[in-house]
């Protein structure tokens, strides 16, 4: 998985998961950090967006068009991996009606490009926050990792135990 911060320890619990974050990033500097980088051979890699872009741009199409032209890059970088392009978490400092429209336009992007979308806020509850509501608790961490591990294929029950 890559993405922002809200991401650290996230999948924690299972030893096949990998996760790089980026503090502050915006998309436009995920995606250059995704042409430079080696993206090695992963079966499955997991797009986090944040919110950075979703407080600074006031024109939502300017996100989704740097989106597409992210995902565009890692599907040219690594062709023969499962892309899976994971939404926006709701956030206290952004509102709910811009999250969703920012997530509809990502599931836009998935489905113009073949990937699978995922939108975190289905799985995640209002208690999975700590008390400022812009970053996950442990059992949202978790929980959000309990997601990813299932978006990826992998077993995460079995690989966790009786943790939940």
């Amino acid at each position: 998985m890559v993405g922002d911060p809200t991401l650290r320890s996230v999948g924690a619990e299972h030893a096949d998961m990998m996760v790089e974050c980026f503090p502050e990033i915006k998309s436009g500097q995920l995606h250059r950090m995704i042409e430079k980088r080696d993206l090695g051979s992963s079966e499955t890699v997991i797009i986090h967006g944040g919110t950075n872009d979703l407080r600074t741009k006031r024109n939502l199409y300017f996100v989704m068009v740097e989106i597409y032209a992210l995902v565009a890059t890692a599907q040219r970088k690594i062709p023969n991996c499962r892309l899976v392009l994971s939404g926006v978490l709701r956030r206290r400092d952004v509102s709910w009606r811009r999250t969703g429209a920012v997530n509809d336009r990502f599931d836009w992007v998935a489905n113009a490009l073949g990937l699978a979308s995922v939108d975190p806020n289905s799985w995640i509850e209002e208690g999975d926050f700590v008390i400022d509501g812009l970053q996950l608790n442990g059992r949202g961490k978790r929980r959000l990792g309990q997601l990813y591990a299932r978006v990826s294929g992998l077993d995460f029950e079995a690989s966790a135990g009786s943790k939940k």
